[in-house]
């Protein structure tokens, strides 16, 4: 212990006499272990960490499916049959989403999520209620389940986080329900949820509509059951319940998913792409690391061969040189180890909510282990070919060093295949990151098929209470909703959807032609539908190809229309003309429908992703459904909010207005994680840029100081500036040339990993692969040429007493 403790002394001492090359090696380390620790510690808590539920590797999400989507939502009717049938689950429970008003109190209207959950779903992810009770199977029976469960969040909003909550009364949509408990900030199964209650499972209400599809269910697999027994057994169950006649109309498929593996298939490309780039940047900086040391060591080749002559043993040199590059990988790992917590943050962007804690980014144990972790490793490579190298001195080579030698050419072999493997590994995530930016410059040149500037949206829920809340009364509401919008100051014009592009919502259902059968349509891709008002194309700025747009005529009573978007005409019309087609949507009481329009196709689903068929629907001819209101206004968002809110507060007080988005925000929304996927690989690209640029101009100031004399030589027997340049010059370009002929077989396999991220180029897009490495060429000519400058402005004699 004690030759160790005088090792880490002396190592200290030297490193401190050396603050320049000290401070480089561990801003350098800080970086990479930074940005390594951040990474690995998103994957962790995101990829690796079981969920914080009761035996979570047993919780699987079920879906019906059919042969159009793999994943629908589950019908009460299927649910109920499911618990009494299937014999590989424990458990089964459903959940259903539902957009609510909540009123009664100082602070106004206010929308909220609500989940309403069977009985036993707290209690199978064994969560419980941070106050009071749990949920009671005897209130999922109707007129039983009056109570509610708040979220943390609406808790903290609504009640100040009292104790006393527990007890009062909330009002939602005019409904009493008594507060029974407070759910634990931690419980992130349904991140949006404010407000939790029974569901009430009621078979006989669902009889007249079976085929609805509304629930989400989670269920716990039987001790000793595998998920391919429990997906083998489901799949014939439903296929034989789907042959029942009250069973009519349900999807005859299923689909199971582990519920871990739900969670983070949104992120998990993503996360693994971005581990494998910042690998290969550590890479490039213990390569360049290695290389400082080995030049640095060089420098103390006399003095450690003299040392082995004298009898050191080669074990006690290493030691040294491996104590000198812990200190360095430690101290690098401390700097390091702050920069990550500020990179988790920064990785937060593109991770699904719910997926990492609500807290701010603490140091946790996993991520002070796998900072040790990193800077272990690190140290042990960067420091061990030094440590090797320099502990086979002999003293016979000490004594009669050699200028030029062949222990000199053999560390400067070594020194040259490390900026080989730095250029190589830099070149990757280059390719990456531009790829990924080209990507992004697609999508925003992608066409929208709608105009976004200046038009703002928002979510509209009437109350029902004091409505009716039949569909004549939500239609008079919404009616008001719009009159009164339209009449404000600054809003030129105004229109109410159930969905707007890119808003996330959609209705899907597949469609009948005139004397086809409903086993035919079945077997056709399905279309969205959507219902909207008067206006909507004008106020979307959607272009109108044929026919008319929706009136303030279709009225229910008035013929029944629809228009329909371009894809839809191609699709179900090979000659492309819809209009005057009949069509109809399969739902029940749906009529057919004759197609008065057809709109330019519009970006629904993602500014990335091809268009869909798509029906627009009058709304006063349909049932009313979620609605939002766009505006297209000159007024700023935040002059504009206080009217719309004083325009709902007019119509009812306890009209809700929800959050108000500008459909620009909405667009940019959606490039959100390619925009942070692409600004992180060029953050990492350009650190391993810079890192091999310094190592390239690392080895050739090296080589040029060890060739001094040589150099000297030359000019004295009239070597030009140029010739001196070029020689030099040459050196680093062809390390370079080098290096990228390796790096792109690299950049290739991940050109096509990252194929299902890129939009609007091919995988081994040219500009990239082509603009890339004369980006790095120009890097390695910048770093040649500066040693070089300045081994042409050394005398000649002074170049010839040189002892290099």
């Amino acid at each position: 212990m004690l030759p160790l403790l005088q090792d880490i002394r002396l190592s200290s001492r030297r490193l401190s006499r050396e603050p320049g090359f000290t401070a480089v090696v561990v801003a350098t380390l800080a970086l990479a272990i930074g940005a390594t620790t951040a990474v690995f510690g998103v994957v962790y808590q995101v990829m690796l960490r079981p969920l914080p539920y009761r035996e979570p590797e047993r919780l699987v999400r079920l879906y019906q499916a059919s042969a159009q989507r793999e994943r629908l939502g589950v019908s009460h009717l299927m649910l109920e049959a499911w618990r009494n049938r299937a014999r590989s689950f424990e458990q089964l429970e459903g959940l259903a989403l539902w957009d609510r008003t909540l009123t009664g109190s100082d602070a106004g209207a206010e929308r909220l999520r609500t989940g309403r959950a069977t009985a036993g779903l707290f209690s199978m992810l064994g969560v419980q209620p941070a106050l009071g009770r749990e949920l009671r199977a005897d209130e999922q029976t109707p007129g039983d389940g009056d109570v509610a469960w708040l979220s943390h969040g609406l808790w903290q909003r609504r009640f100040g986080g009292a104790s006393n909550a527990v007890g009062q009364t909330v009002m939602l949509d005019g409904r009493p329900l008594t507060v029974v408990g407070v759910m634990p900030a931690s419980f992130q199964f349904a991140p949006d949820v404010d407000l939790w209650m029974p569901l009430v499972l009621d078979a006989e209400r669902e009889a007249p509509h079976p085929g609805d599809v509304t629930l989400r269910v989670v269920g716990r697999l039987r001790s000793g059951a595998t998920l391919d027994v429990a997906r083998g057994e489901l799949e014939a169950l439903t296929a034989s319940l789907a042959q029942e006649p009250h069973m009519k109309g349900q999807a005859s498929g299923t689909r199971l998913v582990p519920l871990h593996e739900l969670v983070v298939e949104d992120a998990r490309a993503r996360l693994w792409l971005l581990s494998g780039v910042v690998v290969l940047v550590l890479l490039v900086a213990c390569a360049n690391v290695a290389n400082l040391l080995l030049a640095r060591a060089k420098t103390r080749e006399r003095e450690l061969c003299i040392r082995a002559a004298l009898g050191a043993r080669r074990g006690q040199l290493a030691r040294e040189f491996l104590v000198e590059s812990g200190l360095l990988a430690v101290a690098g790992g401390a700097a390091g180890l702050l920069l990550a917590m500020w990179g988790r943050d920064l990785l937060r962007g593109f991770i699904p909510q719910g997926l990492l804690p609500t807290e701010d980014p603490r140091v946790d144990t996993q991520v002070l282990l796998i900072a040790m972790g990193v800077s272990l490793s690190t140290c042990l490579l960067f420091g061990l070919l030094p440590a090797l190298r320099m502990s086979r001195a002999e003293g016979r080579g000490a004594l009669g060093l050699a200028r030029g030698g062949r222990a000199a050419t053999g560390a400067q072999h070594v020194q040259r295949a490390l900026v080989v493997a730095q250029v190589a590994l830099a070149l990757i995530p280059l390719i990456g990151a531009g790829l990924m930016l080209r990507t992004l410059g697609r999508l925003h040149d992608a066409p929208l098929g709608f105009e976004p500037h200046g038009v703002v949206a928002t979510d509209v829920l009437p109350p029902v209470d004091g409505h009716g809340g039949d569909d004549a009364s939500q239609r008079l509401v919404l009616a008001d909703i719009l009159e009164k919008v339209r009449t404000t100051p600054g809003v030129s014009s105004a229109a109410l959807a159930s969905t707007v592009p890119l808003w996330g919502r959609n209705g899907i259902t597949s469609v009948m032609l005139p004397g086809e059968q409903e086993a035919v349509a079945e077997q056709r891709p399905l279309a969205t539908f959507r219902t909207a008002s008067d206006g909507l194309f004008a106020t979307l700025g959607m272009s109108l190809k044929q026919g008319r747009p929706l009136e303030a005529t279709d009225k229910e009573g008035a013929p029944p229309v629809a228009v329909v978007n371009e894809t839809f005409a191609r699709r179900f019309f090979p000659s492309g003309d819809a209009l005057g087609k009949q069509v109809r949507l399969n739902l029940d009481g749906e009529p057919f429908r004759e197609v008065v329009g057809v709109v330019g196709d519009a970006r629904h689903d993602g500014v990335g992703e091809p268009p869909a068929a798509e029906v627009y629907l009058p709304m006063g001819q349909f049932e009313p459904l979620y609605m939002v209101l766009v505006v297209r206004t000159s007024r700023t968002l935040e002059a504009l909010v206080p009217e719309l809110r004083a325009t709902f507060r007019s119509i009812d007080e306890r009209l809700p207005l929800g959050r108000v988005r500008t459909m620009d925000e909405v667009v940019e929304t959606r490039l959100g994680p390619t925009r942070i996927l692409g600004k992180l690989l060029a953050l990492l690209a350009g650190l391993g840029l810079t890192l091999a640029g310094v190592g390239i101009h690392g080895l050739v100031a090296y080589s040029v100081s060890v060739r001094t004399r040589e150099l000297g030589i030359r000019v004295a027997l009239g070597a030009t500036d140029r010739q001196v340049l070029k020689l030099v010059l040459g050196q680093g370009v062809r390390l370079t040339l080098a290096g990228v002929m390796v790096g792109l077989l690299g950049a290739a396999l991940l050109a096509r990993s990252l194929s299902g991220l890129l939009h609007g180029i091919h995988p081994f897009d040219a500009v990239t692969f082509v603009g890339v490495p004369a980006l790095l060429g120009a890097v390695a000519v910048l770093a040649s040429w500066l040693p070089a400058r300045r081994a042409l402005q050394v005398p000649p004699d002074e170049a010839l007493r040189s002892d290099r």
